[in-house]
């Protein structure tokens, strides 16, 4: 299963800590098995400047631990691929199937209200309650 996460995603579980967090570990736990949890250069492009742009003092620390974690950094997809309310998330989008992934995680409304069937699209606490973590 492959699992690309976003952008929003990381910014709770990095920040903020908490279940998202644990969502995240837990899933790590199996990469390389039959869980791969990928990030895209965009989706990384877009948590460093996030982080920049709001947590200037904790940018380098945040990012060193984020990219010690064992995701599987992936690149973007060369075309943009399909239609969403919010441009802005359809690089995403384009990554997921770019890389064939299972399940979007974010916790983006308009990615959760999309109607997207492939990939599915998850919050992390639907997630969770799916794992039962």
């Amino acid at each position: 299963m492959k699992i690309l996460v976003d952008t929003n995603v990381l910014i709770s579980a990095m920040i903020f800590d908490g279940r998202v967090l644990r969502l995240l570990k837990h899933l790590l736990k199996f990469t390389h098995r039959n869980i791969n949890v990928l990030v895209s250069e965009y989706v990384d492009n877009e948590f460093k400047t996030t982080l920049s742009k709001k947590w200037p003092a904790s940018v380098a620390k945040v990012y060193s631990d984020y990219r010690s974690m064992k995701f599987i950094f992936c690149e973007s997809s060369p075309k943009l691929t399909g239609m969403l309310r919010d441009t802005k998330d359809i690089p995403v989008l384009s990554d997921a199937i770019y890389h064939d992934a299972d399940i979007i995680l974010t916790g983006d409304k308009d990615f959760l209200e999309s109607g997207i069937t492939r990939p599915l699209i998850y919050s992390p606490a639907m997630l969770a309650d799916i794992l039962r973590i």
